[in-house]
């Protein structure tokens, strides 16, 4: 396993580990050709304290096993074909977001009843691999509708002397479910070998993390795929994936002990990979005892000085929002959603086509197979957001499309037919909306749109007409946003990825 820094045109590759710790993340030095260009460019290290996260730990011998059949990520090397709905036989195929090449390398045989093994991934850019850090995944229930998303986190992330003899895990889930996914657990439990508990929320906290270089050049390759993204998913080992792990944790965060978890997200590296401007966002769980997470980061890995943000919770979620993207229950209402509606199938080992059986499986496998979805989650800016009518129960609003700005497939607008007949008047059918808004932070939120709808969205002209009707008087304008997935859904033809 190798870690590589590319300055310029010459790449860097790092072939101990162990020896490298700090130096990991020295992005830009001054042997660097580019020095002349690229002198010291601020770092902005922003993080934000999330008060609603709650955690169920689980450990045993039959853990991974057992979540296996509960999420839609693969989390075994093996699938069980219980039925005509799962659609891949092939063991060695890259799921989402993997970059395809010619020649997969399988993990050796994945041992998950053993402690320090981390998370089997199914899609990394060599295929398959092996990590220590979080892997974002989903809940469904038997109708395939998506009852919570959740964060899986090996823990804990660097080993004390006495090794486990069973993985451990957290599940971090939203405080409004994670009662309701307690009792999922215990139903499906039955002879497994498996103990899991409700922590104490007071012993635990989470951190919101971005770390962003502003002023790098667009046009370089983003420092965080030669230094991060890329080598975690080339671990074939636990070993491999405790070690890369642990200089990680040295690197950015001093090893610090009361780091329990961290998750690295990977949701948007396609919009990150072509934009070395953009912030490379973070999750850490810490103990209680944590009280500003910015004092445990690794300042002096840098050349180059930080500006350090505390952020309002509320901006962060905006931010997930900008990307078109859901954080657990709060944005959503449990049971209401399919995974696939939520572009779960571009988000890279979120969901799985191949792994078999589990709950919710046969529907997802089957719209998958089909290819027929009709709506899909898109980022949306909000005018005159003051206006929508917030009720006690969550309900989606209902956005709605003038007629006079509906466009055909090719984006040219549809004129209304003069010689259609009329219906009389009072018995006009109502029009169905063109989608309905999930949630909101201010002006930002994220909409399920109806896929017909897209050309009208997403063309140059952003007179569109999709609003809100409220009951104040005003409309609330819906202007939907292009998601990171477009590109590759539209090369696909509509079709699902």
């Amino acid at each position: 396993m190798f870690i590589s820094k590319r300055y310029g045109n010459k790449r860097l590759n790092l072939t101990d580990l162990a020896p490298v710790k700090s130096s990991l993340f020295r992005f830009f030095s001054t042997e660097s050709p580019n020095a002349t260009k690229i002198t010291k460019p601020d770092g902005i290290f922003s993080y934000s304290l999330l008060n609603n996260k709650r955690y169920i730990k689980i450990k045993g011998p039959d853990t991974v096993k057992f979540l296996n059949g509960l999420v839609t990520s693969k989390l075994l090397p093996h699938f069980i074909k219980k039925n005509l709905t799962t659609i891949d036989t092939k063991e060695s195929t890259p799921g989402k977001g993997a970059i395809k090449t010619d020649s997969i390398v399988p993990v050796p045989k994945f041992d998950a009843r053993l402690g320090n093994w981390g998370l089997y991934n199914e899609a990394g850019i060599q295929g398959p691999y092996i990590s220590r850090f979080g892997l974002y995944s989903a809940f469904l229930n038997g109708k395939g509708k998506l009852i919570t998303d959740t964060i899986i986190y090996p823990t804990p992330i660097a080993l004390t002397e006495r090794i486990a003899d069973y993985p451990e895990y957290l599940l971090e889930f939203h405080e409004n479910v994670v009662d309701k996914v307690l009792h999922i657990l215990q139903t499906h439990k039955l002879a497994s070998r498996v103990k899991f508990e409700k922590t104490d929320y007071t012993s635990m906290k989470n951190w919101a993390i971005e770390i962003q270089f502003p002023n790098l050049p667009k046009d370089i390759e983003n420092p965080w795929f030669d230094n991060l993204l890329d080598p975690m998913t080339l671990s074939k080992t636990s070993t491999d994936a405790y070690n890369f792990a642990i200089n990680v944790l040295d690197s950015l965060f001093h090893s610090d002990p009361r780091i329990l978890g961290i998750y690295i997200e990977r949701r948007i590296e396609s919009r990150l990979r072509h934009d070395s401007t953009l912030p490379q966002a973070f999750r850490l769980v810490t103990s209680k005892q944590v009280d500003d997470v910015s004092k445990l980061f690794n300042f002096s890995s840098f050349n180059f000085p930080f500006q350090v943000n505390k952020r309002d919770p509320a901006q962060i979620r905006q931010n997930i929002f900008q990307e078109g993207l859901i954080d657990s229950t709060q944005d959503y209402k449990s049971e209401t959603l399919l995974p696939l509606e939520l572009n779960f199938d571009f988000l890279p080992n979120t969901i799985s086509t191949n792994k078999g059986c589990y709950v919710g499986q046969e529907l997802t496998a089957r719209t998958y197979a089909t290819g027929i979805l009709r709506k899909r989650l898109v980022p949306v800016k909000l005018h005159n957001y003051q206006l929508l009518d917030v009720g006690p129960e969550k309900k989606y609003p209902e956005i709605h499309i003038d007629d006079m700005v509906k466009k055909d497939a090719a984006g040219r607008t549809l004129a209304s037919n003069p010689f259609a007949n009329k219906m009389p008047e009072g018995s006009k059918r109502k029009q169905r909306p063109a989608g309905s808004l999930i949630a909101n932070e201010g002006q930002y939120g994220v909409a399920l749109l109806r896929i017909e709808h897209f050309p009208a969205a997403f063309s140059s002209d952003e007179s569109a007409g999709f609003y809100i009707t409220t009951t104040k008087g005003s409309n609330v304008k819906v202007i939907p946003q292009k998601p990171f997935w477009f590109a590759d859904w539209k090369q696909n033809n509509g079709h699902l990825k």
